[in-house]
């Protein structure tokens, strides 16, 4: 039973350290700079420590956010982007960045 917790674990590792690519699918990527606004907010290039667990939460949290703004951009072209779904919409990118510094707070927390 413990070998097959372990591989769990390994995999979940694993799949942490394996770079996050925004889908195509989700976010039109001819729109975006070299920068996405997801990478832009949360620092992608910014990690003094060189961590790699940094450079993951980061990048997850980007693609959130890309996700995010994807659904900025479809409402807003079909004219349902309403003042209740903008705020849900810049709550929710508040909610993440925050996130974001607090998941990388933890990792390179040193006492």
């Amino acid at each position: 039973m413990k070998k097959d917790n372990k591989s769990i674990i390994e995999k979940k590792e694993e799949l942490l350290n394996e770079p996050t690519i925004v889908n195509e699918d989700l976010v039109d990527m001819s729109k975006i700079s070299d920068v996405s606004r997801g990478e832009k907010l949360v620092g992608i290039g910014f990690n003094p420590s060189g961590n790699s667990e940094v450079d993951t939460v980061k990048r997850a949290c980007a693609y959130l956010i890309d996700v995010i703004e994807k659904h900025r951009e479809e409402h807003g072209h079909h004219g349902t982007l309403t003042a209740d779904r903008e705020l849900l919409m810049n709550h929710a990118l508040g909610e993440i960045i925050n996130a974001q510094m607090n998941v990388v707070k933890v990792i390179t927390f040193k006492q």
